[in-house]
């Protein structure tokens, strides 16, 4: 059994917990928010930060913190379900595209997503208008990239459900909370996340809700 750290928003967070669940294991999870990070997370590594894992049981102690040594290391221990693809040179591009997932979309919550919090949940400053602009903006031309590739194979690394899915999956549950998705001008990728957003790994994070923000309309729809 593991312990989480994690906040309920938090795009890195969220993959992790989809990883777990895609591999049947149990897991408690402790609240954690980035801007107020529990003892416990600080005390992994110098420079530990939320999600950050540790295993409850078993001969071997483990803790790890960021979802590069989350994730890496469920998919070495626990290697089924895969959710890396067993052809070498199928598994470097879903590797790739988690890469540029993670890169690609940190501009979205540095912007849009962090003033969201700003301005529903911590409420200690009003949004700052040109970053929720910058965000948009930035997360426009994601969707375009993304749906492209969700019209080519099904799925986002090929023609089956990767660990690539799940990390874009992950991110953009999290603009959906707050609306921020605009899913038709992206009908391809509309199509390939409700499949996603249909796994069973995916309904705990359906049922997330903030206390001073209700989620969108949508947000818990199988089919929108």
């Amino acid at each position: 059994m593991f312990r989480l750290y994690h906040w309920p928003l938090d795009p890195a967070g969220r993959l992790v917990r989809l990883v777990l669940a895609e591999k049947g294991e149990v897991f408690e999870t402790i609240l954690s928010p980035a801007w107020m990070p529990r003892p416990e997370v600080v005390a992994i590594a110098p420079g530990a930060v939320t999600p950050a894992l540790i295993a409850l049981e078993g001969p071997h102690p483990f803790a790890a913190s960021g979802t590069r040594a989350i994730c890496e290391h469920l998919e070495e221990t626990r290697p089924a379900p895969a959710l890396l693809p067993e052809d070498p040179c199928e598994r470097a591009e879903a590797r790739r595209l988690w890469a540029w997932v993670e890169a690609g979309m940190e501009e979205v919550t540095d912007t849009l997503l962090t003033e969201r919090v700003m301005q529903w949940v911590r409420r200690d400053r009003q949004p700052d208008s040109e970053k929720l602009r910058r965000g948009v903006h930035a997360l426009r031309g994601r969707l375009t990239f993304l749906n492209a590739l969700a019209e080519q194979s099904g799925y986002l690394a090929g023609r089956q459900l990767s660990i690539a899915d799940l990390a874009a999956a992950a991110h953009l549950s999290a603009y959906d909370y707050f609306g921020d998705v605009q899913w038709d001008a992206v009908p391809d990728l509309k199509a390939w996340y409700m499949r996603v957003k249909s796994r069973p790994s995916f309904r705990p994070l359906l049922t997330d809700r903030l206390e001073a923000a209700r989620p969108s309309p949508h947000y818990a729809d199988l089919d929108f």
